[in-house]
């Protein structure tokens, strides 16, 4: 499995990814069903379009985005026929969720062409007026990572998911160094881990994991708290205090954010 917290080289790390993304078109081809897809990204624009139609009820925030998770989650539930049919309809979904959120990153990048075939200008433009506000910690922005880590691992796999995380954190920190950018983020990684972990715990056995779920989801259950982790890092900075990528230094601040993601309830409470 590619691990880009392994990578010692972060040139080498962007050659690898700059292959996988060449191949990954190919690769997702095969494996991501366009029409269940947009079925999907339909089903969330109008959800969104209700929520927008209900005035003082209409849900904000952590619980908008909550609620357009669960939506997604019955939607598989109910559509799935066997096992086929379930993981079909979950990687569908959880593309769709990425699409839906993702401002036409997903689709504009060299590995979303296959996407960019599903999502039409005018679906775009109905979702950009439909989404309303939806967060993770109250942040869009960790609801966009969160969402579109999770549709790359289930159309493109997760070693592809993390190396382009890490792929936009370099170019985050390089564009922090020229004055217009955010710099390296260790709150956007785990996010995007967050929504790396979901989807491919969801995919590994989406039956009983889907039931136990029950359409409910709930940040809480299987998104990390992001308190303390360093965030808008230039170069030099990043470099003085953890770098490389894999050092000793670097995995003091990664290593516990991927233990807090294993010990979030979803996943501990599965093995009781």
């Amino acid at each position: 499995m590619l691990d880009p917290h392994a990578i010692s080289s972060q040139s080498e790390g962007m050659r690898i990814l700059a292959l996988l993304l060449v191949l990954s078109p190919l690769a997702a081809a095969g494996g991501l069903d366009k029409a269940c897809t947009k079925r999907h990204l339909e089903v969330l624009i109008a959800a969104g379009e209700k929520n927008g139609k209900a005035g003082a009820e209409a849900l904000d925030g952590d619980a908008l985005f909550d609620s357009f998770a669960g939506t997604l989650l019955l939607q598989v539930r109910a559509g799935a026929e066997d096992a086929t049919a379930t993981d079909r309809e979950l990687r569908a979904a959880f593309v769709a969720l990425g699409l839906f959120l993702d401002d036409g990153q997903l689709s504009s990048h060299k590995s979303g062409r296959i996407f960019a075939e599903i999502e039409t200008p005018e679906l775009d433009a109905a979702g950009r007026a439909a989404r309303g506000r939806p967060t993770i910690s109250g942040r869009e922005d960790l609801a966009r990572h969160f969402a579109l880590s999770a549709a790359l691992a289930a159309g493109l796999g997760e070693g592809i998911a993390r190396l382009a995380g890490m792929a936009k954190e370099m170019e985050d920190m390089h564009g922090l160094d020229k004055g217009k950018g955010s710099g390296f983020s260790f709150v956007d990684l785990a996010a995007n881990e967050a929504g790396i972990r979901f989807a491919v715990w969801l995919l590994q056995d989406p039956a009983p994991r889907l039931a136990g779920l029950n359409g409910r989801f709930r940040q809480a259950d299987c998104v990390p708290g992001f308190a303390g982790l360093p965030e808008g890092l230039r170069t030099d900075e990043f470099d003085d205090r953890f770098g490389p990528v894999g050092s000793r230094n670097y995995n003091r601040v990664w290593k516990p954010v991927e233990e807090a993601i294993a010990a979030l309830p979803v996943y501990r409470e599965e093995g009781r």
